[in-house]
């Protein structure tokens, strides 16, 4: 009896464990990428947005000012909390 095809998925899954035997964990970190759509604030405008919330800007002052929306602010808000 002739052994089983390999699918599609197994073969994958192989190649992606012959990679990581291949490669240290940190070449392989570093090569790593993340998803999703870049933020509207990067961490020029983060500082910026503390420092006008710092000094009693509203978030709707700071959207204006900055250029994004009240939505974009408020969810920066939350990330910058503790």
């Amino acid at each position: 009896m002739a052994p089983r095809p390999e699918t599609v998925a197994e073969m994958a899954r192989m190649d992606g464990v012959a990679r990581a035997k291949a490669y240290s964990k940190a070449e392989l970190r570093k090569w790593g990428r993340r998803g999703g759509r870049p933020g509207k604030l990067d961490r020029k405008g983060l500082a910026t947005l503390k420092r006008l919330l710092a000094t009693g800007t509203t978030q709707a002052e700071c959207a204006a000012i900055l250029g994004v929306s009240v939505r974009t602010i408020g969810r920066a808000v939350v990330r910058m909390r503790p």
